[in-house]
């Protein structure tokens, strides 16, 4: 992807912050933006159609916050692209309403801003065991699992242009962001590491619910969409979606949603038999009792994650 050079300053970023009911939190995203060491030119907050007091929570501040209101609820990708479409900035900096930047995230992230072979730039929110993305992320690194967080990217509006922005169709809500790194980086978009920790970010809830069968669905939909369109081997995109399956059955069975583990590892078997398949589907019709003692007093890994 050819991105024409641009050197960064605080009049060239727009940061954009999708809010649905977002009253509680979203002052704490938007003044870490104002906290900023650098700041921005401007900051977009684009509430998606909230019924509770989202906007007039926004409405308090002046001056570079704005509000746009969007009149239907479209999810975080319509959202987002609202905002986009409206920035001025050169380079679009992303901040989900439940999140937060550490004071000096744009500052930190700012070298990587002023070479022009960059396109997207994203930092860490917490470091596991040691381990750091690599310093340029590859469409490989990303197929193989996320390794980004929506609110520590910075990336080129010429580039989201390129790509098309997000994609906002219904079955891809919840990884629109992941489809759109790996879109990216089919084009051709060049992803920096800044290995710092530089977000206060709100993981999702922890249990599994019907909006997780959902999410899981929407994982499925991202692997086959991206997988075709980068005109991935067939056989890498079926490779794909059993690694998903594999660890939301592992989820599912862990937070004993033994019907959902079920229907995963069902599927799972009709794929390919495999022994740790089978042992799985086998333990989803153990009672739960029996199933949270074994966990306690005898744990035995059932693909890879103790039963």
């Amino acid at each position: 992807m050819q991105i024409d050079a641009f050197k960064p300053n605080a009049a060239s970023i727009s940061v954009v912050i999708p809010a649905y009911n977002a009253a509680p939190y979203v002052a704490r995203a938007i003044e870490s933006v104002l906290a900023q060491t650098v700041r921005p030119t401007e900051v977009i907050v684009v509430d998606d159609a909230s019924s509770d007091a989202t906007a007039q929570v926004v409405e308090r501040y002046g001056p570079p916050v704005r509000l746009l209101r969007r009149a239907a609820n479209g999810g975080p990708a319509a959202a987002r692209n609202t905002g986009i479409a409206a920035a001025q900035g050169e380079w679009i900096a992303l901040l989900d309403a439940d999140d937060a930047w550490l004071p000096r995230k744009l500052e930190r992230q700012g070298p990587w801003l002023d070479d022009p072979t960059v396109g997207l730039v994203h930092a860490l929110w917490t470091i596991v065991d040691g381990q750091v993305p690599p310093p340029v992320v590859t469409f490989s690194h990303l197929w193989e699992h996320n390794r980004i967080v929506a609110s520590s990217v910075v990336v080129r509006r010429i580039a989201l242009e390129t790509v098309g922005g997000f994609d906002e169709s219904p079955s891809l809500i919840a990884v629109e962001d992941y489809n759109l790194w790996l879109r990216l980086a089919a084009a051709g978009c060049s992803i920096a590491t800044c290995p710092e920790r530089l977000v206060e970010y709100t993981p999702a809830p922890g249990c599994l619910s019907s909006r997780h069968r959902a999410v899981l669905a929407a994982q499925l939909a991202n692997a086959s969409a991206v997988g075709m369109a980068a005109k991935l081997d067939p056989a890498a995109i079926e490779s794909k979606k059993h690694h998903i399956l594999t660890l939301a059955a592992r989820s599912f069975m862990w937070a004993r949603d033994l019907a959902a583990a079920r229907e995963c590892y069902r599927t799972l078997l009709q794929q390919h038999i495999s022994p740790l398949a089978l042992a799985g589907w086998l333990l989803t019709f153990l009672p739960r009792p029996v199933l949270d003692f074994h966990r306690r007093f005898r744990p035995t890994l059932v693909a890879g994650r103790p039963a």
